[in-house]
């Protein structure tokens, strides 16, 4: 299922920049993710990532959005 393939690739980015962050040797990426994908975001729109996913040009979009956070630059 290609949503199950987005999830995947996010889950993918999460854990690099969790390694690249420093230590990841405790960090549940999954978890995280999961729990991520459900709550809502102000810079979203108050919607939620799992919703934004499920659009043309999501995944792209919450790449977009996870990326600055692991320097701390936000836009």
């Amino acid at each position: 299922m290609a949503f199950n393939a987005e999830i995947n690739s996010l889950a993918a980015l999460v854990q690099r920049m969790a390694e690249e962050s420093g230590n990841p040797q405790d960090f549940d990426t999954r978890s995280c993710l999961d729990h991520g994908l459900v709550s809502f975001v102000s810079g979203l729109g108050q919607r939620r990532p799992l919703d934004i996913l499920k659009q043309p040009g999501g995944l792209d979009l919450l790449r977009g959005l996870l990326l600055p956070a692991q320097s701390g630059t936000f836009s």
